[in-house]
């Protein structure tokens, strides 16, 4: 019997943590109680836990693509640093990933789940750093014009990931009118269902709802809108409880829920709901709100607003005036740190800045800047050990 093996687990397990999931894969062929370790479900939450986070940026630019169609997808994993330096490390998507229609739309654990298209067809659960992945069957085709968005998360009661696809009609007749068509895929079961007779009608934001969804308590938020009468519009956040898998309402303030376009949508990445509204008109005020206690309409709170005047992003509290600004900025997340992840469309060239309320600071990243920036996701992203090992289907890389 060697030293090693007086080692008490709790030291093994204490160094085998700190080691990335490929090493440790190859542990596991060391002895049988490594591979027992290294295998169980509370193992695989420690390393996971002590895992660093990278913040993931997907961009998809027109400079070499003039077509915005067939745009090719760039990933970079960054340190979540005040500049967001890049980490050296890459994210390997699967063969699948690697057409240009496919692009990121959920992080959970360490897995990534990646689709294609506005209706969300070709759906992919992979483990980059463990180089795995799984194909999803297909989900519903309507013959109405639609649009679907999903979006991704553990369900921690039932220990299984799960997919929820939200298919919005956009047809004259049905396009704020109707609730949404709903499926759920299981990863245990690897089915999908259709849930029936309990979503709210209405249609989800169209700007935004790409972007990573609001989680708060495991529950996911959409901006989502319902038609009042022939030409009204009435603004709400819909929710979604992975783990009952139902869904709610979250009221909004008067002032957006009222607002005359579509411009309310949610920004991930705090346990706080928060959401970032642009307001029609000239000039248009841009707004972020957060829920202080949630679901309590009253704990609303604006935190933050710009003014869009011509081509001039400006904040006259702080002195501050962006120019040659195209458009409004789009809120992606919300980092670690509080600060607020913007896009800004610069005559043409996306640029990302970071925006601390606290600190009354606007910070140039420095990233982007290649030509019109059409697409752009963030997240933030562990390497983990989440296997996939009892999938059906799955592929290794």
């Amino acid at each position: 019997m060697t030293e090693a093996e007086h080692i008490p687990e709790e030291i093994v397990a204490n160094i085998l943590r700190r080691l990335p999931p490929k090493s440790l894969i190859r542990c596991t062929a060391v002895s049988k109680s490594w591979r027992d370790l290294i295998l169980t479900p509370s193992f695989i939450s420690l390393h996971l836990r002590h895992s660093p986070p990278l913040l993931l940026l997907q961009l998809c630019n027109e400079r070499s693509h003039p077509s915005p169609s067939p745009c090719a997808v760039r990933y970079s994993l960054r340190h979540d640093d005040p500049f967001l330096s890049d980490s050296g490390s890459t994210l390997l998507l699967p063969p699948t990933a690697l057409y240009r229609e496919f692009s990121v739309v959920g992080l959970c654990h360490g897995l990534v789940c990646i689709t294609a298209g506005h209706h969300c067809h070709s759906l992919v659960i992979c483990n980059p750093s463990l180089r795995r992945y799984v194909s999803l069957p297909r989900p519903r085709h309507y013959r109405s014009l639609y649009t679907a968005t999903v979006a991704f998360a553990f369900d921690p009661l039932h220990q299984d990931y799960k997919v929820v696809r939200l298919s919005c009609m956009v047809d004259d007749e049905r396009y704020g009118f109707s609730a949404p068509t709903v499926e759920v895929y299981s990863l245990a079961t690897g089915f999908w269902r259709t849930l029936s007779g309990s979503t709210p009608v209405c249609s989800l934001a169209c700007v935004g709802k790409d972007a990573p969804h609001g989680f708060v308590n495991k529950i996911v938020h959409w901006g989502a809108q319902r038609r009042e009468g022939d030409y009204g519009w009435y603004h709400f956040v819909l929710s979604f409880d992975f783990v009952h898998e139902v869904f709610g309402e979250v009221l909004l303030p008067e002032s957006l829920a009222y607002a005359p376009e579509d411009s309310v949508t949610v920004i991930g990445g705090r346990e706080e709901l928060s959401v970032f509204s642009v307001g029609g008109g000239f000039p248009s005020c841009c707004e972020i709100w957060v829920m202080k206690e949630y679901g309590v309409v009253e704990s609303w709170n604006k935190v933050f607003s710009f003014t869009l005047r011509g081509f001039s992003l400006e904040v006259p509290a702080w002195g501050i005036s962006v120019a040659n600004v195209t458009s409004p900025p789009v809120a992606l997340c919300i980092r670690k740190s509080g600060e607020v992840l913007l896009l800004m469309d610069e005559t043409g060239k996306g640029n990302l800045y970071s925006l601390d309320i606290e600190r009354k600071r606007f910070t140039e990243l420095g990233i982007g800047g290649e030509g019109y920036t059409w697409y752009l996701y963030s997240g933030y992203y562990a390497e983990s050990l989440v296997l996939l090992n009892n999938v059906s289907g799955l592929v290794s890389y």
